[in-house]
């Protein structure tokens, strides 16, 4: 558990195929912000890039999973230390996999765009209404929280902002999620993980023979 997201999810479970998962996560705010929470699925776990904020991964079949019930559940921190709690429950297509939740910050936040200034074609989130109508401007309805691609500049005194971007927008912390399905053999060997032990210990003993040949040649 991290210090700005956490869960009660209990990790690894068993879960079937279709099954659904439910819980709640924690979050706290470092600072006043916009945040939001992002499910992926993943086959195996993320391996940094070395000299790099970029991560090597396993999708599923068919791609990271995205769960849009709570993809983009919205975060509005006034303060850093701001705490909120949100319920989740996931329907899993595939099981053996990993869950990764992240809590991210939309990257700039406090460009609040009022109505007026919209640019056609850019989607914004709605954070007030005031006296604009949205549905003039793209929207399928005045509701703070929800996205709208304008289609106008927009009259009146309410407010939008920027959209998440999953894959610019900074991720604050994150928890993982072990999901299997069905639940491991008591004393018996798991040929995947034996597998990828093998192939980890050839990949050391090959890296440590160029290094002493490298060594012997100089």
């Amino acid at each position: 558990m991290g210090e700005y997201l956490s869960t009660d999810i209990a990790s690894p479970q068993v879960v079937a195929v279709g099954g659904q998962l439910t819980g709640n996560f924690a979050t706290k705010a470092p600072t006043a912000g916009f945040f939001y929470l992002l499910v992926e699925q993943y086959t195996s776990a993320l391996v940094l890039i070395p000299g790099s904020r970029a991560f090597l991964y396993q999708p599923v079949v068919g791609g990271p999973f995205i769960n849009s019930t709570v993809n983009y559940a919205m975060l509005t921190a006034l303060v850093a230390g701001e705490e909120d709690a949100i319920p989740a429950v996931l329907t899993l297509p595939n099981t053996d996999c990993l869950l990764y939740v992240s809590l991210k910050e939309i990257a700039g936040w406090l460009a609040i765009i009022p109505a007026g200034a919209f640019v056609v074609g850019t989607t914004y989130k709605i954070l007030t209404i005031g006296t604009t109508d949205f549905t003039l401007v793209g929207a399928v309805s005045n509701t703070v929280g929800i996205d709208f691609v304008a289609t106008g500049v927009g009259a009146g005194t309410g407010t939008a902002c920027a959209t998440p971007d999953p894959d610019t927008d900074d991720t604050i912390d994150y928890v993982v999620i072990t999901l299997t399905s069905a639940a491991p053999a008591v004393g018996g060997i798991n040929m995947g993980e034996l597998m990828n032990l093998m192939i980890t210990m050839m990949i050391v003993v090959m890296m440590m023979k160029m290094m002493m040949s490298t060594m012997q040649s100089v």
